[in-house]
């Protein structure tokens, strides 16, 4: 094994090319190849498809929303240009690029997009991520290896992938957060960063912060990052940079925070309240009447958001005038912190229902190619499968976390070296990322679309055990050499 070890040091790229061969591999054969794997519209599709001048093929509601993947897409908006609208996320700029790489091909002659060119977009960035976390200096082969294989296991399961092939913020997610980890990676391992790699890592972590409006509270915790990289990077242009770049990220966040539709947000309140806050409540008038909100509106609880039958309008003039100007998150998140019990139970039902992932079925498909045949990755759902009472237990959340933060907190008090520090403070920013997630969807939307947002929690938490199965091997590494070391001094 150290002969193999030794060889591969020879070649500076060799594990990375090696990893990334295969991942690409996998992403051509599962996204790509016939019958190809993605996700189907549930509703959500028009918010992004919007900004690529996107439109269905078909105008019939039964036929749009028919559980199966659609492969083509209609080339007829001048909204393609449009740079900033409602709901605007960063995905955003990644359909843009998609679409004219598909008219570009076409010679600007065909009307029809491939939703195969948005997952060759979101593939390149994926790979590009890929490959600065692997060639993180401070890595050893044995680490780089680790985390190819890893990552090959993990990320490019099918739950993870299919959300290329689709118009859903995961998707922006996913690279987003690897690309926004590498390119801190390469920004740290530089002994002296240029302004380009400070820039790079701007640009990734706002596009990450904003890919979903979910991940906006983020920023508070990236905040602390930018601080960090202030203090510890003295030279003046780099201080420049990161402070006009703080202020620019915070201007963005701010922008797609402010351009969510009146109906976004609405429906979010309305599902954290009659979702959340009132799910399983023994005392549902009450809790009305602690967050402001007359008793008379109970008739909506169980009574979903889209559901305008019987007279009760979630969106009806009494709600726009009195329920809606009431509540809020802060008023929310008041509620569950007068009401720990309560608290803990909306965590303990995040944990009840995080890694929702399924193996692949017909809506993974496009209409009458489902089949048991195709060759893909379902290593990690399938380990969920198997063992949901470990992927589904906060108490093993808890004990992870806390494992985690201690020891990286050590790391950070034992090293006082600038890279070291900066390191440590990225890996807990993901931990933020990870377990602020088993409260956050509660808070913003309760109980809707449960499942589908805590995405987040299970991205987080599968790349902290990455960091975790890292860490271990090149612990042992580090203990077999000194091993040796200590045998060969004996000898002598």
């Amino acid at each position: 094994m150290s002969w193999i070890i030794e060889k591969i040091k020879n070649y500076k790229y060799l594990i990375q090319i090696f990893v990334l061969i295969i991942i690409g591999a996998i992403l051509l054969n599962t996204l790509f190849i016939y019958p190809i794997l993605g996700k189907c519209d549930n509703g959500d599709f028009e918010r992004l498809t919007y900004y690529g001048g996107l439109s269905n093929l078909h105008s019939q509601y039964h036929k749009i929303y028919d559980g199966f993947i659609h492969l083509q897409y209609s080339i007829t908006s001048p909204s393609l240009l449009d740079p900033f609208n409602t709901d605007w996320v960063s995905g955003a700029i990644l359909l843009k690029v998609a679409v004219f790489i598909s008219l570009f091909v076409h010679n600007f002659h065909n009307s029809l997009f491939d939703i195969r060119y948005f997952a060759f977009v979101y593939s390149l960035v994926f790979l590009m991520a890929i490959f600065l976390i692997m060639n993180f200096k401070k890595f050893s082969p044995i680490s780089k290896l680790t985390a190819g294989i890893f990552i090959i296991l993990f990320f490019t399961d099918t739950s993870y992938l299919e959300y290329f092939n689709s118009f859903y913020g995961e998707a922006g997610t996913i690279v987003f957060f690897f690309l926004c980890i590498g390119t801190y990676l390469n920004l740290i391992g530089k002994e002296e960063p240029q302004i380009r790699q400070f820039i790079c890592f701007f640009i990734a972590s706002a596009c990450f912060l904003t890919s979903k409006s979910q991940e906006l509270p983020l920023l508070i915790f990236m905040l602390i990052i930018y601080a960090a990289l202030f203090i510890y990077y003295k030279g003046r242009s780099q201080r420049k940079c990161i402070a006009i770049a703080s202020v620019l990220v915070i201007a963005l966040c701010g922008a797609s925070y402010f351009s969510l539709t009146n109906t976004m947000n609405d429906n979010n309140l309305y599902q954290s309240v009659f979702a959340g806050v009132l799910r399983d409540s023994k005392t549902p008038e009450k809790d009305l009447k602690e967050l402001g909100i007359n008793k008379k509106f109970l008739v909506f609880d169980n009574h979903s958001f889209y559901n305008k039958d019987g007279g009760n309008d979630p969106m009806g003039a009494e709600m726009k005038n009195e329920f809606y100007p009431n509540v809020s998150p802060i008023k929310v998140l008041g509620f569950y912190f007068n009401h720990l019990d309560r608290l803990w139970q909306k965590v303990v039902d995040s944990a009840d229902n995080a890694y929702g992932f399924s193996l692949p079925g017909p809506w993974n498909f496009m209409k009458g190619q489902y089949t048991h045949k195709k060759i893909i990755n379902t290593f990690r759902t399938n380990l969920i499968k198997k063992y949901p009472y470990v992927h589904r237990n906060i108490y093993g959340f808890i004990s992870f976390s806390i494992i985690y933060l201690g020891i990286v907190v050590f790391y950070f008090i034992r090293n006082k070296d600038k890279g070291t520090r900066l390191l440590t403070l990225m890996l807990l920013f993901i931990l933020a990322a990870g377990s602020s997630q088993l409260i956050l969807p509660v808070i913003g939307s309760g109980h809707g679309d449960f499942e589908k947002h805590l995405f987040l929690l299970n991205l987080s938490y599968d790349i902290m055990l990455g960091i975790s199965v890292i860490w271990f091997v090149h612990c042992i590494s580090k203990f077999v050499k000194l091993l040796k070391k200590f045998i060969v001094v004996k000898s002598q």
